[in-house]
C-alpha cells in the first residue's frame, strides 16, 4: 500500500496551493509523479515536494503539471498569481518598508567540530519529507571520519550513515544530493555509493564541475524549515558552520540549491563517461 500523503492545512497558502494540485492530479488518474517530473523538467523529489506541500512551484511548472493533468492553465494562472501573492506578503519585512538586513541572533547558530555533526544528525531525524544536500568536496566522507579528533570522527561517521539511512525509512520522503568528482578519489567513493544506493526512487544525485582544489561552503536544507551552512576553517578537516532557522534565509538557501540542482548531471549518467 504506497505511504499516506502528508496532512495539509489549508489556512496556510502553500499547502492550500498543493491541495488544489492534488484534486487535479486526483482528477486526471493520478499519473506518475516521473511523468510529471519529465513534463516539468524537474526532479522526481521537486515533485514530491510540490505536492507535499513544502515547495511553492514557479508558474513554468504549474503550467506544466496542469497541462499534464488536462487542467485549465488560463484558470490556473490566475490561481497561481493569488497565491504568490499571499506568500510573498507573509514573506514581506515589516519594518515600515525597510529591508529586513540582518535576521535576529536567535534564528542563526554557530556550531563547529563534533557539534556541527551532531546537530545535523539531529536535524535529519526530525525530517520527514525532504533533504536537499550537498557534497562539493575533493575528499570523500571517510577523509573527515578518520583524519579528525576520535569524538568529531565518529560524530561525522554517525552523521554520514544517519544521511544515507534516511531515505530507506518509511514515509513519502525524497533526498537530492549535489556532488563534484574532480580527483579519482571522489570518482571512486561516487561509484560505491550509487551501487549501494542507486536504485532508491527518492534519492537523487547530481553533479557538478568544480575544479578549484579547496571545498565551496556546502548547505543542507530540511523540510524547508531549516538549513545549514558547512565549511573547513583553518585544515580541510575542521568544520564549521551555522544553522539557520530564519524562514526568509531559509527559503533563499533552498532557492540557490535549486539552481544549482539545475545544472548538474545525472550521476549514473556522469559515470559511464567516465
Amino acid at each position: 500500500m504506497p505511504p499516506r500523503p502528508r496532512p495539509l492545512n489549508p489556512s496556510v497558502p502553500v499547502e492550500r496551493f498543493a491541495l488544489a494540485l492534488r484534486r487535479l492530479h486526483r482528477d486526471a488518474g493520478r499519473p506518475k509523479q516521473q511523468v510529471l517530473a519529465t513534463a516539468m523538467h524537474c526532479s522526481h523529489a521537486t515533485v514530491s515536494a510540490i505536492l507535499n506541500g513544502h515547495r511553492f512551484p514557479s508558474w513554468e511548472q504549474t503550467a506544466a503539471f496542469v497541462r499534464a493533468c488536462r487542467g485549465d492553465v488560463q484558470a490556473w494562472r490566475a490561481h497561481w498569481v493569488e497565491v504568490d501573492r499571499e506568500i510573498s506578503a507573509e514573506l514581506a519585512p515589516d519594518h515600515g518598508g525597510e529591508a529586513l538586513l540582518h535576521a535576529p541572533s536567535s534564528s542563526v547558530q554557530h556550531l563547529t567540530g563534533r557539534h556541527h555533526y551532531k546537530a545535523l544528525t539531529a536535524q535529519i531525524r526530525e525530517t520527514r519529507s525532504r533533504i536537499l544536500t550537498t557534497y562539493i568536496r575533493v575528499t570523500p566522507p571517510s577523509y573527515f571520519v578518520g583524519f579528525t579528533d576520535r569524538d568529531t570522527g565518529d560524530a561525522a561517521e554517525e552523521y554520514f550513515a544517519e544521511l544515507s539511512n534516511w531515505p530507506l525509512l518509511q514515509g513519502e520522503r525524497s533526498m537530492c544530493r549535489l556532488i563534484c568528482l574532480p580527483n579519482r578519489e571522489m570518482v571512486d567513493w561516487a561509484r560505491g555509493h550509487h551501487e549501494s544506493c542507486g536504485d532508491l526512487p527518492n534519492y537523487e544525485m547530481r553533479v557538478v564541475d568544480w575544479q578549484i582544489s579547496a571545498d565551496p561552503v556546502n548547505l543542507a536544507v530540511f523540510d524547508d524549515t531549516v538549513a545549514f551552512l558547512t565549511f573547513a576553517a583553518g585544515t580541510a578537516q575542521e568544520m564549521t558552520g551555522f544553522r539557520i532557522d530564519d524562514r526568509n534565509l531559509v527559503r533563499d538557501a533552498a532557492g540557490y540549491f535549486g539552481r544549482l540542482w539545475s545544472s548538474g548531471i545525472p550521476l549514473a549518467d556522469r559515470l559511464r563517461e567516465l
